[in-house]
C-alpha cells in the first residue's frame, strides 16, 4: 500500500509559512492535498489565509503541536487514516514557536501513523531580514534550521546581497546537510524542493567535519550556537540488534544533545538499506531501497545536536560493524 507523502513546513514567527503554503498548493493542483494549521492561541488566522483548492484543512487552535501532540495531533492523524483514500498528500504548517522534533517523532514511534503517513520531508521558512535576531533569541529558531532537510531563505528582495550570502552561510553552519533554497514572497521551486527527502540516499552527503556555527553583527562577536553536525560512515555491515540498544541508549542519554540521527546502513545477508532515524528519544529502523551493487555497501548516518563529539559516537558504533 502506498502511503501518503507528508511535509512538514516550519518556520519562525512572520518567516512567511503560510505564503509558501499557498504556492505549494497552486503548483501541486490538482492533487488532493490535507492540511493540517496550528496556531498558538484561541484563533487560528492562518486556516483563513490559506487559498481555495485544498482538499481540507484541520485547524489546532489553544496550543502548540510541540505542547498537545499526543492527543490533538495524534486524534487528527488517526482520523485521516480512515479516509486515506481522500487524500494524496498530507501537509502539516506549525506554528512559528514549534520545536519540530515533537512533531517528527510522532510519525516515528506511532505504528498506526507509520502504516499510513511517510514524513518526507522538513521544510523550515527563514526570513533573511530577520534570521540574526530570531538566532540570538529563540531557541526553537535554531532547531528549526537544524532539523530540516531543506531551508528556504525567504524575503531576499528586502535584503542586500552580502547580508543575504551572510545569511546563507549562517544556514549552512547549521545544517551543512540541507538543501538551501533563496527566494521572496513564497516563490520557490516546488518541484526540486519535493525532489529532498528524509530518508533518501542522496540526501546523506560524504563525511563533514563538525560544523559550528559562529557569526557577527557589524564586528561585535556573539557566543557560538555550537550545533555540530557531522556524518559517520560505515565500509562494512552493521549488526542491527545490538545496534539498535545502542541507538536506544544515545537518544535517551543524550536527548537534550542529540537533535536528529537519520541515514541508512547495511546489515549481514539483507539485500536492502535499513534507514535509521531518531528525533528526541525516539529511534526507528525501516526497510530502504535496494542497494545497487554488494560491493558498495556503504552506511552512513548523519548526527545533528549541539556539542556532540564525533569521536565518541564514532568509538560506539564502529563496536557493531561486521567484517567477516
Amino acid at each position: 500500500m502506498n502511503r501518503i507523502p507528508v511535509h512538514l513546513i516550519t518556520g519562525f514567527l512572520g518567516s512567511g509559512k503560510t505564503t509558501f503554503l499557498n504556492r505549494f498548493i497552486k503548483e501541486r493542483l490538482p492533487e488532493r492535498i490535507l492540511v493540517i494549521e496550528n496556531e498558538c492561541g484561541q484563533t487560528n488566522v492562518d486556516g483563513a489565509l490559506v487559498m481555495d483548492g485544498v482538499e481540507e484543512i484541520i485547524e489546532l487552535s489553544a496550543g502548540c503541536l510541540c505542547c498537545s501532540l499526543s492527543d490533538g495531533l495524534l486524534d487528527i492523524l488517526y482520523e485521516a487514516s480512515k479516509r486515506k483514500e481522500q487524500y494524496d498528500r498530507l501537509v502539516i504548517e506549525t506554528t512559528g514557536i514549534a520545536d519540530p522534533s515533537s512533531i517528527i517523532q510522532v510519525f516515528l514511534q506511532d505504528p498506526r501513523v507509520e502504516k499510513v503517513f511517510d514524513l518526507q520531508q522538513v521544510i523550515c521558512l527563514a526570513d533573511a531580514s530577520q534570521l540574526h535576531t530570531w538566532l540570538d533569541e529563540a531557541e526553537e529558531a535554531l532547531r528549526q534550521i537544524a532539523l530540516a532537510d531543506s531551508v528556504l531563505i525567504n524575503k531576499t528582495d528586502r535584503v542586500s546581497d552580502s547580508t543575504r550570502a551572510e545569511v546563507e552561510s549562517i544556514v549552512r553552519g547549521i545544517n551543512p546537510h540541507a538543501r538551501v533554497f533563496a527566494g521572496h514572497n513564497g516563490n520557490f521551486p516546488i518541484d526540486e524542493i519535493l525532489d529532498t527527502g528524509t530518508t533518501k540516499p542522496k540526501t546523506v552527503e560524504s563525511p563533514q567535519v563538525s560544523s559550528h556555527h559562529h557569526h557577527q553583527h557589524e564586528g561585535q562577536q556573539h557566543n557560538s550556537h555550537r550545533i555540530t553536525t557531522f556524518t559517520l560512515t560505515f565500509p562494512y555491515p552493521l549488526d542491527l540488534n545490538n545496534l539498535s540498544l545502542e541507538l536506544n541508549r544515545i537518544v535517551n542519554l543524550y536527548h537534550d544533545q542529540v537533535y536528529r540521527v537519520k541515514g541508512y546502513i547495511a546489515i549481514p545477508n539483507y539485500p536492502n538499506r535499513v534507514i535509521l532515524q531518531s528525533a528526541r528519544s525516539t529511534f526507528v529502523a525501516t526497510d530502504g531501497s535496494p542497494w545497487e551493487s554488494s560491493s558498495e555497501r556503504t552506511g552512513k548516518l548523519v548526527f545533528i545536536g549541539r556539542d556532540l563529539n564525533k569521536q565518541v559516537f564514532e568509538r560506539m558504533f564502529n563496536r557493531y560493524m561486521v567484517t567477516d
